[in-house]
């Protein structure tokens, strides 16, 4: 009997410890996610603060930014989250995160000087601490140590001149195909180059872009120099596995972060151990390199700031991080871990620790990713268009200040209470309109009351048509129109929070879109696609459709479900078999052309051949939907018309011309409408295959509409781009619909 008092009063206990403990929520991203709860470390943390239950919520990387902005916008984010360098500015833009420097006064953990000072700087916004370094990384030369023995060099490149002399000694002994793998349109490699000679990107309150300045220029047309001489490669390497390529020699040398260094060990192999090193990059000035990873943030509307606070000073402690990285292989925030004797014996492990020392992190804002992003298509220009390095940074300079002048945006009108009002308005003019529909029929003689008359005739049908409608308005037809009304605001990453600071600015966005060059290229790209894409799904779903309808071919349901196992195949799975089909190296095209000794094409990296690749791959993919709806119609047409053709003498060409397609009229016209539609919303394929490029010679405006809404968080202008495209689609819907009816006439 005591023994049960005693268990029941324990229960009582526990239970109570549960239901009266303070619950912080964290969310992690990715494999830290899944680790960092299961870990010892949050246990140890939730026995040193037996008041404190953390829930730890992992949260897949792809989808990560979308599910901190919903919970931003729902004002229910998470107590604590892991938040990537590169978003920190646009979360304080929101003004979202919480200002931690109170904490900093009474905390012996978090220090300024306890962090590595890019890492740290990464956390400052406005004056403002937002944030704490949880971990770090950041890049390194990653080399083949026999290649570079063989090419005379006992030692790793220290500096520009070694690198290339390196570089120039591999190619000309013939030892790798290219000496060293550079990227053509990522800016962050060559950001490295700039910091490496003197240079930045922005000047020191990052108000203007200093990119035609000298240390800039100078590391641009050194860095081309390895693609001008064929020591990294322009086209013929995409699709390249880089650790097989770094294994046989396709490279010697390539620059990335810690999270390489398992998966060059798992993938090349124990045999290949001896074979491969890092090293500090090698630089002018500096041996700079770029400073990455991710922080703690607390949000602001958070309830529980203080039990936050402590779990971020918790994870900030030196033994923590070095239990941390035991878990993960995350480097540690902390100078001071990296003096624990558990990195003696890790010689290139501490490496990294040693080019920390050299790093820079980017500026700050939130128009990072935006200028980035205009450099990064200039960079290419110069690199793969062999364009003239002044014009292309002068542009690119014009670019980046435009980008910045838009950082101001003016207060005005609570745009929630337009919204509200203006679709409360239009939603009262529709029912207007409906009554007065009602209203017209007038009153048969004799006939019951026109209430009773209308409630019989009409409320019921209402009724059961209702949920319907009502759906249909809250989640399409209200949406079209907040859209329309968001082309006319600023709406961007400093007016994220609707309704405090957005502004309308009439059609601004709209104004700005046609005088945009990227717009009117994704459009001539979007065309292109139309105009060829969309006549040649149509094309062959027709022929397919009349093989098929043919009684003379067996296997007839075989083929149509072969032919229709495409469509329904997740476009994903298709992009990545095709673009094996289309690899340089061992892809299946270029395999037939080296079978009929014709040379190899640059499938997807050509700037002629790319669009084509896409359309033919989207052909393959999409015409056995269309193939099956003619085959319906085909299946529709009376026997009897072919019967009295034949009996005419007419031949088969002259039946098709004369009886099935005029028959097909109806089938082709909604073939045709829908084929266009489709493919005006061209998204998928070049979104995964190509990323727009090369040169934007695949972009859409789709894509382009993706991009500056929920990559760059330019809402309105977004909005203003996607009713650019509806007016496109329904003028050609309407003009499709005038030419049936002039067909119906004659």
């Amino acid at each position: 009997m005591l023994k049960r008092a005693f268990a029941s009063a324990a229960l009582l206990l526990f239970g109570a410890s549960f239901v009266f403990a303070e619950n912080i929520t964290f969310w992690a991203m990715g494999e830290e996610g899944m680790r960092i709860g299961k870990s010892e470390i949050m246990q140890r943390f939730e026995k040193d603060n037996p008041g404190i239950k953390v829930i730890v919520q992992t949260i897949p990387w792809d989808a990560a930014r979308e599910k901190l902005l919903t919970s931003v916008i729902g004002g229910i984010p998470p107590d604590v989250c892991q938040l990537g360098t590169t978003w920190m500015s646009e979360f304080s833009a929101m003004d979202s995160l919480l200002d931690l420097r109170p904490y900093f006064a009474s905390s012996s953990v978090v220090k300024d000087t306890s962090f590595y000072p890019s890492s740290w700087n990464s956390c400052v916004y406005h004056g403002r601490y937002v944030g704490v370094p949880w971990y770090v990384d950041t890049r390194v030369l990653f080399y083949r140590t026999d290649l570079l023995r063989k090419a005379g060099f006992n030692n790793p490149p220290k500096n520009w001149d070694e690198l290339r002399a390196v570089s120039l000694a591999i190619k000309n002994k013939k030892l790798s195909k290219y000496a060293i793998s550079l990227p053509t349109s990522n800016f962050e490699v060559l950001a490295m180059f700039v910091w490496q000679n003197g240079g930045n990107i922005l000047n020191a309150d990052n108000t203007a872009p200093i990119v035609t300045e000298k240390p800039f220029m100078e590391a641009l047309e050194y860095y081309t120099t390895f693609f001008d001489d064929s020591l990294s490669p322009v086209e013929d390497a995409a699709d390249v596995n880089l650790f097989n390529a770094f294994k046989t020699g396709f490279y010697s040398m390539f620059v990335s972060g810690p999270w390489m260094l398992n998966l060059v060990d798992r993938y090349c192999g124990p045999e290949f151990r001896d074979k491969w090193n890092v090293a500090v990059l090698p630089g002018k000035k500096e041996p700079t390199s770029f400073v990455g990873g991710a922080n703690l943030v607390v949000f602001k509307d958070s309830r529980h700031h203080d039990a936050a606070w402590k779990l971020v000073e918790y994870l900030s402690r030196p033994d923590v991080q070095v239990e941390w990285f035991k878990v993960n292989n995350n480097l540690p925030s902390v100078v001071k871990a990296w003096d624990d004797p558990y990195f003696s014996d890790k010689p290139m492990v501490r490496v990294f620790g040693e080019q920390l020392k050299h790093t820079m992190s980017p500026p700050n804002i939130p128009e990072w990713e935006q200028i980035t992003g205009r450099i990064g298509r200039h960079m290419e220009s110069v690199i793969v268009a062999k364009e003239e390095f002044l014009p292309q940074m002068k542009a690119a300079d014009a670019d980046i200040r435009k980008i910045l002048a838009n950082r101001v945006s003016s207060t005005g009108h609570a745009i929630v209470r337009w919204i509200v009002s203006g679709s409360a308005a239009i939603a009262a003019i529709l029912i207007f309109m409906i009554v007065a529909a009602f209203r017209k029929h007038k009153k048969a003689p004799g006939s019951a009351p026109r209430s009773l008359e209308y409630f019989g005739k009409y409320v019921p049908p209402l009724i059961f048509i209702a949920p319907v409608v009502i759906l249909l308005a809250v989640f399409l037809f209200l949406p079209v129109i907040i859209s329309f009304i968001m082309s006319l605001t600023d709406w961007d990453v400093y007016t994220f929070i609707p309704g405090t600071k957005m502004a309308f600015i009439g059609f601004d966005n709209y104004k700005e879109l046609f005088g945009d060059p990227l717009f009117w290229k994704s459009l001539r790209n979007t065309m292109y696609y139309v105009v060829v894409g969309a006549p040649l799904s149509v094309i062959v779903s027709l022929m397919m459709a009349l093989i098929l309808n043919e009684q003379f071919i067996r296997f007839r349901n075989f083929f149509r479900l072969g032919y229709f196992l495409p469509v329904v195949t997740t476009i994903v799975a298709v992009c990545v078999i095709w673009r094996w089909i289309y690899n340089h190296e061992y892809g299946l095209m270029n395999y037939v052309l080296g079978l009929l000794n014709l040379p190899k094409q640059n499938w997807l990296e050509s700037t002629q051949l790319a669009m084509p690749s896409l359309i033919l791959m989207s052909v393959w993919k999409n015409f056995g939907y269309n193939m099956v709806i003619f085959l319906a119609g085909l299946q529709a047409i009376p026997e009897q018309l072919y019967e009295a053709a034949r009996i005419d003498g007419a031949g088969k060409l002259q039946i098709f011309w004369y009886v099935t397609f005029p028959s097909l009229a109806p089938t082709t016209f909604f073939v045709v409408l829908m084929t266009l539609i489709g493919s005006f919303q061209f998204f998928a394929e070049p979104y995964i295959m190509t990323k727009g490029g090369p040169m934007d010679s695949t972009i859409s405006i789709v894509m382009y509409m993706y991009a500056q809404g929920f990559k760059y968080l330019r809402m309105g202008y977004a909005s203003a781009l996607a009713y650019v495209l509806f007016g496109m689609i329904f003028l050609v819907t309407l003009f499709q619909m005038w030419m049936r009816n002039i067909e119906k006439e004659y």
